[in-house]
């Protein structure tokens, strides 16, 4: 196999959201390309994906509430804390989550988020009242776009259902679907004392079957290629990275890659100053879904989806709750 340096970007207008069905001359080579991505590096860059005043609207309005939200005063966000149990939804505090567990330190981010399934779906309306509705606007906007991605890529594996996978996300939005969106913020570094191999984001693989993410300007995400180099996903505008999940590589039998990705500190005096933020969508199975290679060849044990999803939530937070870490 070359050596991969960059994450491919792929043009998804012939699928569009402002389309009703595919464009027929140019829906293959959208089939074509993506797979090819997704069964590499594992990841690719979307663009002319969805209705562009609607969508890039809604994502600045989620960056723009959120970086108000994160600089609220630390003791009214405490009040928000995701629970210690098996729920995903809320605020994460810096120094909490440690995406790699085997690095000596825990991530130096702050995330919030928003899972419709969660027991108990709190938000801080009281001093943020739009902070809810934007967040809502854009998980929303995100489920047609997941569900054709995924329509796409059941195509590219020349699968008998091409809508196999969106018939396992049927429920998204509801209390049965854990899908989550996560609005995540990295504070400057410049003044702070950054503990030796501390970094922003650990080495990690996403755990469920795709995600979107969206970047703000400032860059830091790198991609480990198949030759076990990071490589760098800098922001591009108009575009969202997508990439595969683990549920979708046991799904696939290994056909299609999850890749370890993170989030290193910034090197320069500049970016050193910077905030920096993103938005990712986690696209889950329903709960009570098996996850069973769609080849028949049972590579991987069948596995019910949320019990996959608490060992890895187990795996990140660790075993205190989160007043204690």
């Amino acid at each position: 196999m070359s050596r991969i340096t960059s994450i491919p970007i792929v043009d998804f207008s012939a699928y569009s959201l402002e389309k009703d069905k595919p464009d027929t001359e140019n829906f293959q080579k959208l089939i074509d390309e993506i797979y090819e991505a997704f069964s590499t590096i594992g990841f690719v860059y979307l663009k002319n994906f969805g209705v562009p005043e609607v969508t890039g609207e809604k994502i600045k309005r989620v960056f723009d509430k959120s970086r108000e939200f994160f600089q609220l005063d630390s003791n009214v966000k405490q009040k928000y804390l995701r629970p210690y149990n098996s729920s995903n939804h809320g605020y994460i505090q810096s120094e909490r989550e440690g995406l790699n567990p085997d690095r000596p330190y825990k991530d130096l981010k702050e995330g919030f988020n928003f899972t419709p399934s969660a027991p108990e779906v709190f938000w801080p309306d009281e001093e943020m009242p739009s902070f809810r509705e934007a967040l809502t606007d854009l998980f929303n906007e995100c489920i047609p776009l997941h569900n054709r991605v995924l329509e796409v890529m059941a195509r590219g594996l020349k699968l008998e259902d091409p809508m196999i996978f969106v018939k396992a996300h049927k429920k998204m939005g509801t209390t049965e679907n854990p899908t989550t969106l996560r609005t995540l913020f990295y504070p400057p570094t410049r003044d702070k004392r950054v503990k030796e191999g501390q970094v922003r984001c650990g080495e990690h693989s996403d755990y469920g079957g795709i995600t979107l993410l969206f970047q703000d300007s400032q860059g830091g995400l790198e991609v480990r290629n198949v030759q076990g180099d990071y490589i760098k996903a800098p922001p591009i505008d108009g575009t969202v990275v997508i990439n595969i999940a683990d549920f979708m590589q046991r799904w696939t039998a290994d056909t299609l890659v999850s890749t370890n990705h993170r989030v290193m500190m910034p090197q320069t005096d500049d970016q050193k100053q910077c905030i920096r933020q993103s938005i990712a969508f986690f696209g889950h199975p329903d709960k009570g879904e098996m996850i069973t290679c769609i080849d028949g060849s049972n590579k991987y044990p069948p596995i019910e989806s949320m019990e996959y999803l608490d060992v890895r939530f187990n795996a990140t937070y660790g075993n205190t709750p989160q007043a204690d870490s």
